[in-house]
């Protein structure tokens, strides 16, 4: 893995963005950073950027610890296992522009989940669905957050900041034995996801001060918009490498 210097100083910056994004209404940086990485160089996906989610997620349970719904995390978890096994197997077999596909294509997806008219109300099975859902996700292109967040969207901001990252945290244990064993996380995702841990903290100690004016109801349709624009791009750039 060889990462251009001047492509990892781009990736920082964008990583301190979604992460401020994240830090601040509890999801957004895989949504806006990933396809965003997947662009800049396909080895920044998945395994380096979730190095920099880690420290962020980990950051988030910390400041907001107390207002953890447990009860969310642990059927979500329990969703998870068997979404990470099939994303495991997915990501061991696909090349870089199919996983460049794969990103556009879960992120447009989960975009349209977002804006729909669906209100999915919280109970065991929709928390076991998003949690299927997300760690095929998470463990395939490197985010799993918009199935849970569509979920448990109705609990207040401090419960849904903390929950997310108590979710996320949790799923590590999942997630990096599964693109460990896809042969997508070893010491070169790692060495390159340490020079996004810089941007991951600066963007969660920005929004420190912001989490407390900022509507994540208000805030989510930029982020959407972010995120489909560069899916978007992304695809394009796929379609045109194959025809």
């Amino acid at each position: 893995m060889n990462v251009d210097p001047e492509i990892i100083v781009i990736a920082v910056a964008i990583m301190a963005a979604a992460s401020c994004v994240q830090g601040s209404i509890g999801f957004g940086c895989g949504l806006l950073a990933i396809p965003l990485f997947a662009l800049l160089d396909p080895d920044l996906v998945p395994g380096p950027i979730f190095v920099g989610n880690t420290v962020l997620t980990i950051s988030t349970v910390l400041r907001e610890r107390n207002e953890i719904v447990w009860s969310a995390v642990g059927w979500g978890t329990a969703g998870r296992l068997p979404g990470t096994v099939i994303g495991s197997l997915v990501l061991a077999r696909a090349t870089d522009t199919s996983l460049q596909a794969l990103v556009a294509i879960i992120i447009l997806f989960a975009v349209a989940l977002s804006i729909g008219p669906i209100k999915v109300p919280i109970n065991t099975a929709t928390l076991l669905g998003a949690g299927g859902f997300s760690g095929f996700s998470s463990t395939s292109v490197g985010f799993g957050g918009p199935p849970m967040a569509l979920v448990i969207q109705r609990l207040s901001g401090p419960q849904f900041r903390s929950t997310m990252g108590m979710y996320f945290v949790v799923g590590l244990f999942m997630v990096v034995p599964g693109m460990a064993l896809a042969g997508r996380f070893g010491l070169d995702e790692l060495r390159v996801g340490a020079f996004l841990v810089p941007g991951a903290l600066a963007g969660f100690a920005a929004s420190g001060p912001l989490r407390k004016h900022v509507d994540a109801r208000s805030l989510a349709p930029f982020v959407l918009f972010g995120a489909t624009a560069a899916a978007v791009a992304l695809l394009v750039r796929v379609l045109n490498q194959w025809t």
